[in-house]
């Protein structure tokens, strides 16, 4: 019979769900699942077969396993923690008239964020790397790097180890251990400042700067970011930059739970 406490299966659900997600549409594999997670394989199977019974989770073709159409049904249920997201974008545009770049709003998923704003500046070369409704892993941006801050180690390394870029495989390869010391730096930035800033990480020629945005009910899980082309963001302008990034952040915060 198995002893384990009730918080802890519940714990376990979340990672196998958790690391499940992170595959994408790819699917996970049983033993990445378990290396993931830590968790034995045979409890992993066992827990997957339950799972599957109530449509949390599905076992493709393939054998992979992929999140149940369940959890979408579930989802729709939940409250929407933006509770005006035309003020948050008047937050954002006055912002991006203020720096004359690009402002993005991104909201955190399992693997990464999902951008849901998107306005611009003035200044007429535009760094569009990224659309609203897209997806990312937490390395392939800056509002992902901010978001990457408040998760736990563990988290951090696997998402910094798996180092998901846009950028050219040639490119991510040759500079990879400058990479991830510029990912960790970035996040102690964070923690320090409240927002992290620099160029040629998640994509050469790319400068960027992120903040979390306050939540009051449960870690951050939202971000506001600037992106500009290298040259835009210098050391001095980004220190110029930050208290209006952070002005910004906390008056979206009043917009959401």
């Amino acid at each position: 019979m198995d002893e384990t406490p009730k918080t802890q299966v519940i714990e376990r659900v979340a990672q196998v769900l958790t690391a499940i997600s992170r595959q994408g549409a790819a699917g996970a594999r049983l033993k990445d699942i378990a290396l993931d997670t830590g968790i034995a394989r045979p409890t992993v199977h066992r827990m997957l077969g339950e799972l599957a019974v109530v449509g949390f989770v599905a076992q493709r073709e393939d054998k992979r396993y992929a999140l149940g159409p369940a959890l979408f049904s579930l989802g729709l249920s939940a409250p929407n923690p933006i509770r005006d997201l035309n003020a948050i974008r008047q937050i954002a545009q006055g912002l991006a008239d203020h720096c004359g770049d690009v402002v993005y709003v991104a909201l955190r998923k399992f693997d990464g964020v999902h951008y849901l704003l998107r306005v611009e500046g003035n200044y007429p070369i535009r760094t569009h790397v990224v659309s609203v409704n897209d997806s990312k892993p937490f390395t392939a941006s800056y509002s992902g790097l901010a978001l990457l801050a408040s998760l736990d180690e563990g988290e951090q390394r696997i998402a910094i180890n798996r180092l998901a870029l846009d950028a050219p495989r040639d490119w991510v390869e040759k500079h990879r251990r400058q990479l991830e010391r510029q990912i960790r730096e970035r996040i102690a930035e964070v923690h320090t400042l409240g927002y992290c800033a620099g160029k040629n990480i998640v994509m050469p020629g790319i400068a960027g700067m992120a903040a979390p945005i306050p939540s009051a009910t449960r870690k951050p899980y939202m971000t506001v970011s600037i992106s500009a082309v290298e040259e835009r963001l210098t050391a001095e302008r980004v220190k110029q930059l930050a208290p209006r990034l952070l002005k910004a952040a906390q008056d979206i915060a009043h917009f959401i739970d």
